[in-house]
């Protein structure tokens, strides 16, 4: 740690009165919005994997004849070629992400004029705080969920020593049923799972089933007074005339991932939240709070952002800071905030032996949430994580490793009984079983291919295995954990790739989840070799060959050298822009949020013909500055990519107008109260998307090459930053004034050289004597050992 942080905090001077008002907590495992009530609290609570159903197969049982459809395809009768995909080869859909239950705290004091109130969330240390006043009497609540227990705890204490009297209650929207814990104290909730939760866009007579047995969780909890008395009654624990109350509250399902079929026995798995429940008690609430506060600052506190100078706003709440910002877009502080927002939440929803964030991150009140609250991965879970290694959480991105682990198992499978082919396959959506074939056969759209016939994933997840390696150089996860699936992946496509004019080609194949017109002017989702394609490709190809040199493994080298070849190249259009489709075809959607074909500009880095950059602008630019949030973040990283920092910065600032919609809108953006961000409605990407797209403009980096202010936008003429960490192993601090570093120190974790860009001059700079640099604006000046 690197001395004191300055502290960021979320503040609001009244209760929530919706979920997007209140305020997160999450260690990984349980998921809280605190909305921060004073009669009546109520806190939303989430398990990482409380998801329905139990991992039944859910492909099409019948016979793709992959030759008929790809002839089709070659001869342009995409509707054809759609029909038979969408009868043989569209299965079911994913499970879904559910709802756990809420925590109700309601004291009795229902006339009493309420007074001074304030909650605030501190993300250094991961706390809600909330103070007051009900008539003569001010109460403080603290809440935390613990990093180094899993627990959720919270204190409610009266500040003046005014007795209160109170009532506790846990419910939960699935099937569930409360009893009376061990001790007099306690309360068990025991629940089921449904078998089956229908997404909410697929209309059925029965959406939410419980035909088979699904998974079963549980909540425990206990409560500790000063001096009042506590007693069980209807379901309910009553709290009277108590000064200082401590909860404990912890929980879990029967999900393990070491049964074949990923169901635990109920006595172990209860027994472990048992032992969580008498550990807290014994350690008590100050224990727990100063243990958490450490492990969370330890990872929250590894980075440090300031944005030019601190903001006299700080003493004005989020709220009115995000109207503020929406009128003038002049507090560079609340650029910072947003960004460190990110980071909170990624270790709050993704922290490690915990499950990969999904669309929600851990939070989701809805028993039927927006897209089944799942991952979906033709962009969304890969934004989650952009910025995981870049901002230094290295450790929160296991999670979608381990996530990657389970779907290239079922994907082995996919990939055989689907496809015909080896290795391993997964399509665009996936959830907590590892659930690897396409979805879309009871889709109630008119064309389901357009987001469902697409099988690149695998390949694109793959590209994050091969990151964690280029950030932290761990030769063993290279060998042991990454290798083996990125081979699945590359013969599973040597496989599916056909020969078509003289090139390798994809077929079927599409562009996520957007349309081409046809000669007739009718919309079509399938064809050949989508440019989004043959860009995971060429990466997922040079990614392989470069890890077999490292390694010193024959493989299937010459193979994928062969193939990488054989691709087709990135071609312009007749707009001057990057061709979205083999065919110069037109977009039924010229706006659409999707801009897939940009995949080779980031997150990728194989476009760097500048030709090829003008044509990835001009998309952009046909493309347009409206979208949801997560599209506003993608476009901003791209221009950040092409060195356009004031453009990166418009959509950013885009983003941050504030919305309250929350119904499902593939149009709009914004941001909630709480600063979670808008599709709408609320999905966790965007928060994501936007941390990585603030890095990309600070720096990019690499194999041997490091950039200081790539995309610095003209309103951020000063700042700094510390612990940001670059491919290669490289830990950098940096500071800057008018535009020009005037500060700069890089760390290296092993003997190399190093190409630094600052201040538009390049530098070769050794690290064989020495692992530590340092540079003012003239260039660097000493170097020392750390």
């Amino acid at each position: 740690m690197r001395g004191k942080m300055r502290q960021w905090k979320l503040k609001y001077d009244r209760p929530a009165e919706r979920w997007t008002e209140a305020l997160p907590l999450g260690n990984g495992t349980i998921g809280a919005m605190v909305y921060g009530g004073t009669i009546e609290e109520r806190i939303a609570l989430n398990l990482d994997t409380l998801w329905s159903g139990c991992g039944r197969e859910k492909g099409n049982p019948g016979k793709a004849d992959w030759e008929k459809i790809r002839k089709l395809l070659f001869l342009r009768r995409h509707k054809e070629a759609e029909d038979l995909i969408q009868r043989d080869v569209l299965g079911d859909w994913t499970e879904s992400y559910l709802p756990a239950g809420d925590l109700w705290i309601k004291l009795k004091a229902q006339e009493e004029e309420e007074g001074e109130y304030l909650r605030e969330l501190n993300l250094n240390e991961g706390l809600y705080q909330n103070s007051f006043t009900l008539g003569n009497n001010t109460l403080e609540k603290e809440i935390f969920t613990s990093m180094e227990d899993n627990l959720l705890v919270l204190s409610l204490r009266s500040t003046r020593g005014v007795p209160f009297d109170a009532q506790l209650t846990l419910t939960s929207p699935l099937v569930h049923e409360i009893k009376k814990g061990e001790e007099p104290e306690t309360l068990v909730l025991f629940g089921q799972a449904p078998s089956y939760a229908a997404p909410v866009y697929y209309s059925c007579e029965d959406p939410v089933r419980y035909e088979q047995k699904g998974l079963s969780f549980c909540f425990l909890l206990s409560l500790c007074g000063e001096q009042g008395e506590i007693y069980e009654e209807k379901g309910s624990l009553q709290i009277k005339g108590e000064t200082k109350l401590t909860l404990y509250l912890t929980g879990g399902t029967n999900f393990t991932v070491d049964e074949e079929d990923y169901i635990g026995k109920d006595e172990d798995w209860i027994k472990v939240l048992k032992e969580a429940i008498q550990s807290g008690e014994r350690k008590g609430f100050a224990c727990l709070k100063k243990e958490h506060i450490f492990k969370h600052r330890s990872y929250f506190e590894r980075m440090e952002l300031e944005l030019g100078e601190k903001e006299n706003g700080q003493k004005t709440t989020t709220t009115e800071r995000l109207i503020d910002y929406g009128e003038n877009e002049q507090d560079q502080d609340l650029s910072a905030l947003m960004f460190h927002y990110g980071r909170y939440l990624l270790i709050a929803s993704s922290a490690p032996g915990s499950q990969c964030a999904n669309l929600q991150g851990i939070w989701n009140h809805r028993l039927r949430a927006p897209w089944s609250s799942n991952y979906t991965v033709n962009i969304n879970t890969e934004m989650n994580y952009w910025m995981a290694e870049s901002c230094n959480l290295s450790e929160f991105h296991t999670p979608l490793f381990e996530l990657i682990e389970r779907v290239e198992k079922r994907g082995r499978k996919t990939a055989e009984s689907l496809y015909q082919l080896e290795g391993w396959v997964s399509h665009h959506n996936v959830d907590l079983w590892g659930h690897s074939t396409p979805v879309g056969y009871y889709g109630q759209d008119s064309l389901p291919s357009v987001y469902s016939m697409w099988n690149m994933s695998s390949a694109w997840l793959c590209r994050h295995l091969w990151e964690h390696y280029q950030y932290t150089l761990d030769k063993e996860f290279l060998e042991k954990r990454a290798y083996p699936i990125i081979e699945g992946a590359v013969k599973f496509y040597l496989g599916y790739l056909c020969p078509f004019e003289g090139y390798l080609v994809t077929a079927p194949s599409t562009s996520p989840e957007n349309l081409f017109l046809d000669h007739k002017g009718e919309a079509h989702a399938v064809t050949v070799a989508s440019t989004m394609d043959i860009s995971i490709l060429r990466e997922l190809f040079a990614n392989y060959i470069r890890i077999c040199f490292i390694l010193q493994k024959e493989g299937m080298k010459k193979e994928a050298e062969n193939a990488l070849e054989k691709l087709p190249p990135y071609r312009l259009g007749k707009y001057g822009q990057l061709q979205e489709w083999y065919w110069d075809d037109e977009e039924a959607e010229v706006n659409h949020r999707h801009v897939s074909h940009l995949y080779g500009l980031y997150p990728s880095d194989t476009i760097r013909d500048e030709q090829l950059k003008k044509g990835c602008e001009i998309t952009l630019n046909r493309r347009g500055d409206q979208g949801t949030g997560w599209c506003l973040a993608w476009k901003a990283c791209l221009y950040a990519r092409l060195g356009n920092g004031d453009r990166a910065l418009e959509l950013l600032n885009h983003q941050l107008g504030l919305t309250h919609e929350e119904e499902i809108s593939t149009k709009g953006g914004g941001t909630y109260s709480n600063l979670f961000c808008a599709h709408p409605p609320f999905q966790i990407d965007g928060n994501f998307g936007y941390t990585a797209a603030v890095a990309e403009m600070l720096m990019q980096s690499s194999e041997g090459k490091i950039v200081i202010l790539p995309a610095i936008p003209e309103k951020w003429q000063k700042g700094r930053v510390k612990g940001m960490k670059a491919k290669g192993g490289f830990t950098v601090d940096f500071s800057w004034e008018n535009g020009r570093v005037n500060n700069l120190k890089i760390m290296a974790k092993e003997k190399c050289r190093l190409m630094v860009v600052c201040n538009q001059k390049e530098e070769t700079i050794s690290f064989f004597e020495q692992n530590v640099w340092i540079a003012n604006e003239h260039g660097f000046y000493q170097s020392m050992q750390e």
